[in-house]
């Protein structure tokens, strides 16, 4: 009786003892395969930000390397230029000195100018207009705050002031004014003492009259069409091949 009534349901023991350990072990594979396409995925990013930062570093170094080169293209044109004009002997040179007033006793008196002197290049421009170069002499270091100022004053108009002379402890000077008014506009040259931010010449140091001269350079303007021939032009191939035509 009781070994008829004994417990007849199966068990699950065979089939899950020894199968936890083993479905741990076949997931380890897995893991370590996700954890290495992570690393991979991470290292990929990284590398990837890496270069796009030395993408940006390097693109900012061609810009400004790019900067310098435009810079140093600018000022080797600039200089090219300032030495063209300082090999120009230009149209005329005029000599600038202060006048002698005469005392009551005959014997001259010195001006405040006095001992001061300059020479003045006057020359033309490609585009019609004119420069001026000045060689100053005998200058002062100290005048109470006033600057030494190259003018140019045209026939009518307001006078250009072409740039300050910064005296050496020689006491000379030197200036140079481009872009002024054509050679058959020029009146004078002076030389002049100038408070700080003066619009107008001060005092006269020492001036000179420009020559009256008339441009030799053409001045640059757009080429008319169908403009009458000179006499003697030599003429193009089909007038020449329609006058043998009416010839005939």
């Amino acid at each position: 009786m009781d070994d008829s009534l004994a417990d007849t349901r199966p068990t699950f023991s065979r089939l899950t003892e020894g199968k936890a350990t083993q479905s741990w072990r076949s997931a380890v594979p897995i893991v370590v395969v996700m954890v290495a396409v992570v690393a991979l995925v991470a290292y990929l990013a990284s590398a990837l930000s890496s270069s796009s930062q030395r993408a940006n570093v390097a693109e900012r170094d061609t810009a400004q390397y790019r900067d310098q080169a435009t810079a140093i293209s600018k000022q080797l044109g600039t200089m090219q230029n300032e030495l063209a004009l300082a090999r120009n002997p230009g149209r005329t040179t005029v000599v600038l000195q202060a006048a002698e007033a005469t005392g009551k006793k005959g014997k001259a008196s010195q001006q405040p100018g006095a001992g001061t002197w300059a020479a003045a290049t006057w020359g033309e421009l490609p585009n019609g207009k004119t420069w001026l170069r000045m060689n100053a002499y005998g200058l002062q270091q100290n005048q109470d705050g006033r600057t030494y100022h190259l003018w140019f004053q045209p026939a009518s108009g307001q006078p250009v002031d072409g740039g300050a002379l910064d005296p050496d402890q020689n006491g000379s000077g030197f200036a140079m004014a481009t872009d002024l008014p054509g050679l058959d506009q020029g009146k004078a040259v002076l030389l002049t003492l100038d408070a700080s931010g003066a619009k107008q010449p001060g005092e006269t140091v020492v001036k000179a009259d420009l020559p009256q001269l008339k441009p030799t350079l053409p001045k640059p303007g757009p080429q008319q069409q169908g403009a009458p021939q000179e006499p003697g032009q030599a003429r193009s191939g089909t007038d020449t091949q329609q006058m043998h035509q009416s010839g005939k």
